[in-house]
């Protein structure tokens, strides 16, 4: 290092720290508080408001406070800075008046006199969430709707202990628009009347009514996987090496990383295999691959479709061999947005569930079939091309022989 070059970088850093040295943040204790904001105006919104105002014009300010209680003894405060002309208040279980307490804060956090608004929230999210549940194969089926897209807790309860008294069964988590969630308990519902009831929280503590009503279980029962065959296809998407075969879909390990296809399959493509015995099939469960961050991204498989066969095609084609029943998408349960919560990586673990239905796609989903043709339309890569990971993948319905 030259003479010269070594003297740039030393005056270069006695400049630096110089000038961080004579850096103050000087707060006047004796400023008085700044003057109350102007111009209030309120929109209100569901469980909530928007407080919009005018800033006073002081060097001294640093922030607008709002303080309100949103259920009687329970206070809540928002911040805005000086940055901002507005407030979002939120946490409101009716549509009462509610008095919101303004302050203008200074830099030395001395405060105004508070500025008293009302403000009538519209009905809340909570509230405005619909639900229902109805029996479903094995169990209780929960339908909701949930217009505001509000982060909800639904509450399934049953006296299950036959003491007189209804206890929690599950709470699911959602913030999508609408949807369904399905309980059967460890091994399934007997096909038998059951008493349930159903309430919505939010995270505030606000609560909806509750539902109770009496469902009846729609019967079936586990496809076992002791017969199941790999039956490969012509145009079958390949596993991406050796230690990935089809037939780790159905070998009871959920610790590991389960089939892995080729990373530059085009979509669609299919996966093919031999039950072994006939069955109708009345729902499945697929478990995305846990590795990394693979849960909601890569080769999760998107949407997704099941056909079955009772004697397929040996050429491979998709022809009238193959019987549609059913096309499925794999939703987050926080939503669209590229944020994966804990909660949604809890319902991946667990196993997401599916129901065959009468739809447009299967006119005929409770047929006899014996092979299955797992047909992957897009994943969680949103590309053309794409691996797929399933982990595992389980079926139910009856037996046929």
């Amino acid at each position: 290092m030259t003479t010269r070059l070594l003297y740039i970088i030393l005056a270069s850093l006695l400049w630096i720290s110089c000038k961080e040295a004579t850096r103050v943040d000087f707060i006047d204790e004796s400023m008085p508080a700044p003057g109350p904001v102007t111009n209030v105006t309120v929109e209100n919104r569901p469980g909530g408001a928007v407080i919009r105002y005018t800033l006073p014009e002081d060097r001294n300010m640093l922030y607008v406070r709002a303080e309100y209680e949103i259920q009687p003894g329970i206070v809540r405060e928002t911040k805005s800075s000086y940055y901002k002309d507005s407030l979002v208040l939120e946490g409101f279980g009716t549509t009462d008046t509610y008095d919101v307490r303004l302050f203008s804060v200074g830099r030395n956090e001395k405060e105004s006199e508070p500025q008293v608004v009302q403000i009538n929230p519209t009905t809340a999210p909570v509230l405005l969430a619909s639900k229902s549940f109805r029996g479903t194969f094995g169990g209780v089926a929960i339908d909701f709707e949930n217009p505001e897209e509000a982060n909800l807790a639904i509450v399934l309860m049953a006296d299950t202990g036959n003491f007189g008294y209804m206890s929690e069964l599950i709470t699911f988590y959602t913030s999508m628009p609408k949807g369904t969630f399905n309980y059967r308990g460890v091994d399934g519902l007997d096909p038998e009347e059951h008493e349930f009831a159903m309430y919505i929280r939010d995270r505030w503590g606000n609560l909806s009514d509750t539902v109770v009503g009496s469902v009846t279980p729609w019967f079936e029962e586990f496809i076992p996987k002791s017969t199941w065959n790999a039956y490969t296809l012509p145009g079958d998407i390949e596993p991406v090496n050796s230690g990935y075969p089809t037939t780790r879909i159905w070998d009871e390990n959920y610790d590991q990383d389960g089939f892995h296809g080729i990373e530059t399959a085009m979509l669609p493509h299919n996966i093919t295999w031999d039950l072994g015995k006939t069955v109708k099939l009345s729902r499945l469960k697929y478990w995305p691959r846990k590795h990394a961050d693979d849960r909601w991204n890569r080769g999760h498989a998107k949407v997704f479709e099941i056909w079955g066969s009772t004697s397929p095609n040996p050429t491979g084609e998709l022809d009238d061999s193959w019987i549609p029943l059913g096309r499925f998408e794999s939703l987050k349960p926080s939503g669209t947005g590229p944020q994966i919560t804990q909660e949604d990586i809890a319902f991946a673990d667990e196993g997401i569930e599916f129901e065959f239905a009468v739809s447009d796609f299967a006119p005929d989903p409770f047929v006899p079939i014996r092979y299955i043709r797992f047909r992957t339309v897009n994943t969680y890569a949103n590309a053309s091309f794409s691996t797929v990971h399933i982990l595992e993948l389980s079926f139910w319905g009856e037996l046929i022989d």
